[in-house]
């Protein structure tokens, strides 16, 4: 017998978008919900806000607005599958943790 295990979270469930400097350590968490395509908040995620360390800008590039479209799609599809009739539920399944 076989037996799979499916981790599935619906897009409701996602609270925040969490950044932990890979230098420092630190964590930085964004409400899944916030508007970070507002010129207030450009700029927020280039360095690390305790150790300063580069995070989205890499080379003379930012990898900002990337990571910027990501919360805004997430918050716009968020929206549509709640308020519109649509003909299915929409879940992101997502991998099992390694065993220490």
């Amino acid at each position: 017998m076989t037996s799979q295990i499916r981790k599935l979270i619906e897009l409701a469930d996602i609270l925040a978008l969490n950044l932990k400097c890979k230098s420092c350590g630190s964590s930085l968490a964004i409400p899944a919900s916030r508007d970070m395509t507002t010129r207030e908040e450009m700029g927020k995620l280039a360095s690390c806000p305790v150790c300063r360390r580069a995070w989205a800008n890499l080379n003379g590039s930012t990898y900002e607005p990337a990571i910027y479209e990501f919360t805004g799609a997430l918050n716009k599809l968020r929206s549509i599958i709640t308020t519109a009739p649509l003909g299915f539920e929409m879940t992101l399944q997502i991998s099992d943790e390694e065993e220490v």
